[in-house]
């Protein structure tokens, strides 16, 4: 089965007929929307978003008819589909991708790993050129904003460029002793130096003798495992955190709910929040959605009051399901928002729906 393939499976595996399938391409092209973040958590599949933004939803709808005929997945109504006994066992042959892939965060680590990556490239290349003493050269990164940052930032940190060099030499041999989860091949042959072009992610999974998709999901792997472990220890990797620290979230929501996020800290309501950001109120309402799942201590009855609380909770527990509409249609004169915050602040709290068990 092709790489690509299994990861749809898996992420099939988790929706379980609940959401369309096109839940799945927004959640691996990265679509920043209330619905797909809170899929993300509601399913247990964060880790994957953002991963595949190369996908077009042409090519998409191909690889789920190829999993449909292969008897893989199978239509479990007009909207959904569901993994199949055959794609079950597959599966679970071939391992999770939790299993297969401990460190891949998407949801966490995608947007800092990104921007990481290509400072670490061009600041990489800079480097090596200067040690070798070449004052011309083609900026692997065309970005302005990005050359600007990394003439700044050398002109901050390198005062020897040899001494620069052994700084950020020993700092990749500690992240790259011991045992990382992937080859450190599949990361360095990416990176460009003096008289060195990086290889492509077609050109690094010829190499290494990888499927293109395998070989990115890989790559990303153990970008995510530096970024943790460089977060973690600024210390030990000190010339390679200040590459990262500024970009890196800590809470992963879109920049718009955070704008909200801080209205909300002021006291703000919903409404005033509508209309001082010139935004429909539903779109504030989504923000919440966003907040509610990220933000410890969420304050769920300021805005559900504590019986229309108990009375969802119980809905979605008789019902066993995190689908809107059934949860609605048991409730009754309940608005949408309400289920929607109730579900994203108890997903938030626990990071699972046992709470929703009778």
């Amino acid at each position: 089965m092709p790489f690509l393939q299994a990861v749809l499976l898996d992420c099939f595996s988790n929706l379980n007929g609940e959401r369309t399938p096109y839940a799945v391409f927004h959640l691996l092209n990265g679509k920043k929307s209330a619905q797909t973040i809170q899929d993300s958590h509601f399913f247990k599949i964060g880790r994957l978003f953002q991963t595949f933004p190369f996908i077009s939803r042409e090519a998409f709808s191909r690889e789920v008819e190829a999993l449909l005929k292969a008897g893989l997945l199978q239509k479990s109504g007009p909207d959904a589909c569901v993994v199949t006994e055959k794609g079950a066992a597959l599966l679970l042959a071939t391992g999770r991708m939790e299993e297969r892939f401990p460190y891949l965060d998407g949801l966490k680590y995608q947007d800092s790993a990104n921007l990481f990556w290509k400072r670490l490239n061009l600041i990489t290349q800079a480097v090596s050129n200067l040690v070798y003493g070449n004052k011309v050269y083609y900026p692997v990164q065309r970005d302005p904003a990005l050359q600007a940052w990394a003439k700044n930032w050398l002109k901050q940190h390198a005062k020897s460029r040899t001494a620069l060099a052994e700084h950020l030499y020993r700092e990749f041999y500690s992240l790259f002793s011991g045992s990382p989860p992937e080859k450190p091949e599949i990361f360095v042959l990416r990176l460009t130096g003096a008289g060195r072009i990086g290889y492509t992610i077609t050109q690094a999974a010829s190499a290494l003798h990888l499927d293109p998709v395998e070989y990115w999901y890989r790559y990303l792997h153990l970008l995510h495992f530096m970024v943790r472990r460089i977060l973690g220890d600024p210390e030990t990797f000190w010339y390679l955190y200040q590459m990262l620290h500024d970009v890196q979230k800590a809470l992963p929501m879109t920049r718009s709910a955070s704008v909200t996020f801080g209205f909300l800290k002021q006291g703000k309501t919903i409404a005033e929040i509508s209309t001082l950001r010139g935004l429909k109120q539903s779109t504030i309402e989504d923000h919440l959605i966003e907040i509610a799942l990220t933000v410890p201590d969420f304050p769920l009855n300021r805005y559900v009051p504590k019986d229309e609380e108990q009375k969802i909770i119980r809905a979605a527990a008789d019902l066993n399901t995190k689908k809107l509409k059934p949860i609605k249609e048991k409730v009754g004169d309940v608005p949408y928002f309400h289920i929607r915050l109730v579900l994203a602040e108890r997903m938030g709290r626990s990071g699972s729906f046992k709470l929703f068990e009778k």
